[in-house]
């Protein structure tokens, strides 16, 4: 994107988030649509399926019609330009993370395949099977992993979809793991993330980042399965309209994370809490953000998907 649409930390990321609560949903627009131009693999003429996290059906603090800054439906989106942030870990240590939409704790499945004669033996070269995508009812950044076994003769991408596997009569068999795993246009980046990898969505390939997995004891999709973790955030004013509040000298601001990754109650879904930004030059570290007053900001029990990828002791530290 152009300079003229990169965003600023006062306007979006986490820092946006009342506009998507007090603004009327718009649908999105007839130019919008005509504007999606899907991908297609030279080598194979595989298409890419075409994604939008920014439409209101998949956003809900990252909505187009709030910010028409935010990229166009289909466009490649550049996470270390636009949505890598900076906060605090819970000893004051300087932290970035991506800032992602608010996720439920509902996890979606997500397929992969292994050999029913060695279960611990994955499928070189098949593709994860994604059967939502964002702005569908169900898509959610955490997918619980179910393993579909497969005899010694399976021929790699021969089932591209969830409809394939269902009529395989493949045995199916869930993990307990959870995977943050966001879908993302074709071309995306995020050169933090663990990696960025192609999968499948009923036939089409479908592009997405992999961050961190955990192991739930759950393992039924469809309980709420998602662990969380909290952060302390302060606005600017106590509005999040305005943004989140920032050291005038640093520029940076005082949010504080509960964990680091690392730690055993690290998690990458956030329940945010809201310091009242009087406090502010009182917080340093999470025993300081615990002891400042809250404020009500009209957005209780909203998590959002920020996994930290830069903290003292990490790779790219």
């Amino acid at each position: 994107m152009s300079g003229e649409t990169t965003l600023s930390i006062r306007t979006f990321g986490l820092l946006v988030m009342a506009t998507a609560f007090t603004l009327t949903v718009a649908c999105a627009s007839v130019a919008e649509v005509q504007a999606v131009v899907p991908h297609i693999d030279p080598e194979t003429g595989i298409e890419y399926v075409s994604v939008d996290r920014f439409s209101d059906e998949a956003g809900t603090i990252m909505r187009r019609s709030d910010n028409p800054d935010l990229p166009a439906p289909n466009e490649p989106i550049d996470y270390d330009a636009d949505f890598l942030r900076d906060a605090l870990g819970p000893n004051g240590e300087e932290v970035s993370y991506y800032a992602f939409d608010a996720n439920p704790l509902l996890s979606a499945p997500v397929y992969a395949f292994v050999y029913a004669s060695d279960p611990a033996r994955k499928v070189d070269g098949q593709g994860a099977i994604f059967d939502v995508l964002p702005g569908e009812d169900g898509y959610n950044d955490f997918w619980q992993m179910i393993e579909v076994l497969v005899p010694d003769d399976y021929e790699p991408n021969s089932i591209r979809s969830l409809e394939e596997i269902e009529n395989s009569g493949f045995e199916l068999r869930s993990t307990g793991t959870i995977i943050n795993c966001p879908i993302v246009p074709y071309g995306s980046t995020a050169n933090l993330a663990k990696r960025t990898a192609i999968g499948w969505y009923k036939g089409l390939h479908v592009q997405y980042f992999v961050f961190e997995s955990q192991e739930v004891n759950i393992v039924n999709p469809g309980p709420l399965d998602v662990p969380y973790a909290v952060v302390r955030v302060i606005f600017e004013g106590n509005n999040p309209s305005n943004g989140m509040k920032v050291d005038p000298v640093s520029g940076k601001t005082r949010n504080v994370f509960d964990s680091v990754p690392g730690d055993n109650l690290y998690r990458a879904l956030w329940r945010n809490d809201f310091v009242d930004e009087s406090e502010f030059d009182s917080v340093y570290d999470w025993d300081s953000s615990k002891a400042a007053a809250e404020v009500d900001v009209g957005m209780d029990n909203i998590l959002v998907n920020c996994p930290v990828v830069i903290w003292p002791g990490s790779d790219t530290q």
